[in-house]
Formats: C-alpha cells, structure tokens, sequence
C-alpha cells in the first residue's frame, strides 16, 4: 500500500447469513482496525449504486450474486463504472450455487435455480474471484471453462477477536467431570443437512443415525440448529438448542458445554468444496471436532476423520479414555489456531483487493 494514499473498498455481500460474515465483514472490520486512517469501506446488503464514490474506489467486491435480476445493474452501472475509473471488480463466491450439483435434500436448493445462468456471467466479467478453497476453484473453472488462474483462494479463517475463547481452567475441569457424567456429544449445523423434503435419497446424517439411536442414552447428544427428521420418534431422548443471532454464536457454543463436536457430511462434489470451518471454531474455543473424512477436512486434520459409524465409534471411545491426552491434543490443535486467526492474514485479502498492482 502507498503510505501517501487513502483506500477506499465497497462490496455488497448479497448473502445475509454467517457467510457475508467470515467473507465480507469480519475481514472489514479487522482491515479498518489494522490500517486507520488509511483505509475507509463501505460494506452494504444493498448494490452499491452511489455514483459519486465509484470515481474513489480502491476495488469493489460482490459476494454470492448468483441471479440474472441484477444483471440490469451489473451492466448499466457496475461495469460503465469500472471502465471509466479503473477499479478492479472482485467476485467472491463461497460455495456451489448451481442447482443441478447441489444435493436433493438440500431444503435451499430450489433458491438456485437461477445459478448455472448466473453464476458464470459474474465470473467472466469480473477480474478476479475468491474462493474458500482448491476444490471449489476447480470444480468453477471447469463447470464454466473460466480460467483458474482467475481463481485465489483465501480460507475461512477465524478472527481473534470472536472465536478466541480459550480458557484452559474450564476445560481441565469439562475433561475431569467427564468421569462422572454423562459426556455431551453436539452437532451443531443448519436445516440444510437434513433431507426436509423426504425424497429418499438419504442426507449428511444418514450413515451415522443408527448410532446415534443406540448411544442416545450413553451420551447427551445436543443438536445446535437443526434437527434431523428421522430422529423425531426419540425427540425426547436428546437437547436441542436453537442457533440464535450469530453474534450470539460463541456465546451459545460454550454455553453448550460440548465435550466434543461432530460433523458428518455425505461425500458428494457440493460436500468436497466446502471449508474446514467447524474444526476451527472448535480449536478456537478448545474443545475436539471429529468430522468426515473430506478433503478439506482431512488436509489439516486426518486424525479427526471418520469414514463409517465403526470409525467414529472407536474414536469417540478413544478420546474419553485418556484425559491426559484428550487434553494434550486441544492443547495442540488451540496452537495450530496460529496459521488460521484472519487477523494474520489480512495482507492476503489486500493483494487481491488490489488486483492486479493496487491503485
């Protein structure tokens, strides 16, 4: 950055949910932080169409626009813009939005419906996209032949901040109650997991339901949002716990007192391209998260996967077993937290803001 000038970034996060968060606004308000007074943005839910600040802007990011009915604004206002001042136009997407290769059971698939004519319009008229992940990046420049030099992929990393609620004090006394308790076992996910719709096919909680019903009294087993259909005929047997705001969100977390997470997902391309968030929240606040064995998940924490409820069952074993080492390997995974608070990667979102040498 010029030491000498003001930056000035606007984006519109179309997404109104935990993404705009850890994609948009988290990063803006570390930014602004960091380089006062040097940097201003302007972060709005509406298209940003305020004509007298295009002539200032340093870049313009839109994130998730995935629809043909703002292509009247990308084409009158955004690109018109764009080419008189010069600022680059960042495309940030986080996920598959493409009907056709979003799970059946998904309840938010049908929203979509609109994305394979979309989605690659946004992606060929912009400079440059972010992605979370390799997977994502590939699956994009190969479903819409974009180029995937045009690709940068920047993780979903945790701000300090927020997610940083380690206390080693709570979680000696969490791992030497274990003893006496019933251990709490939560899952913690949206309504998107479940297959709402009953159309058959089955959903990320298929392959490990059976043993959820036989541990239901072994364990406390939390569901924090949402909950799957198929369990309704012992709905007493478990806690549910509403997600709530999500600035609410570690707050809820540690109120649940989990002593482990787990995340299953079915293996699918929409599942592949996903990022390795609940491990970090996980490692954030100091407790263990075993989830599928993904590729995103796998990348940083092999030794956390499960393939089938056998696997999982003799991980779940494993850990309460030895508390010494259940404690010695949060320990390790709150160290690892390090290469994944945001606050250190601010400078890789800069580079790309500035695309292609800055302004």
């Amino acid at each position: 950055m010029d030491p000498k000038k003001q930056y000035i970034f606007a984006s519109t996060h179309i997404d109104a949910g935990v993404c705009s968060y850890y994609r948009i606004l988290f990063f803006s308000q570390l930014l602004a932080q960091k380089y006062y007074p040097k940097v201003a943005l302007h972060d709005s839910r509406l298209l940003f169409c305020n004509m007298n600040s295009f002539p200032v802007l340093s870049s313009f990011r839109l994130q998730r626009a995935c629809s043909p009915c703002d292509f009247n604004w990308l084409y009158d206002v955004l690109l018109p813009a764009k080419k008189q001042y010069g600022f680059p136009f960042i495309y940030e997407i986080d996920d598959i939005l493409v009907q056709e290769d979003i799970p059946k059971y998904n309840c938010f698939r049908d929203i979509f419906q609109d994305g394979k004519d979309g989605v690659p319009v946004y992606m060929n008229e912009c400079d440059a996209i972010t992605v979370t992940c390799a997977p994502l990046a590939d699956y994009y420049s190969r479903k819409f032949s974009i180029p995937r030099e045009k690709f940068h992929i920047l993780p979903n990393y945790l701000p300090r901040y927020f997610f940083d609620s380690y206390d080693e004090t709570v979680i000696v006394n969490r791992i030497v109650t274990q003893k006496k308790r019933r251990k709490r076992i939560c899952f913690s996910c949206g309504m998107s997991h479940f297959d709402l719709k009953k159309t058959g096919e089955g959903d990320d909680f298929s392959d490990i339901l059976d043993w959820i019903i036989e541990n239901r009294r072994k364990y406390h087993f939390i569901f924090h949002g949402g909950f799957p259909p198929a369990l309704n005929p012992y709905a007493d047997d478990f806690i549910r716990v509403p997600f709530g705001p999500f600035l609410d969100y570690p707050r809820i977390r540690r109120s649940i007192r989990a002593d482990l997470y787990i995340q299953p997902l079915r293996h699918s391309e929409f599942n592949e391209c996903k990022s390795p968030i609940k491990l970090l929240e996980s490692w954030a606040e100091g407790s263990v998260t075993f989830a599928q064995d993904l590729r995103c998940y796998k990348k940083i924490a092999p030794k956390a996967c499960f393939d089938t409820p056998e696997t999982l069952d003799r991980m779940v074993d494993a850990l309460f077993a030895d508390p010494e080492a259940q404690l010695q390997l949060i320990r390790s995974n709150y160290a690892r937290m390090k290469d994944y608070w945001l606050d250190n990667h601010l400078d890789d979102w800069l580079e790309v803001l500035l695309y292609p040498n800055g302004r």
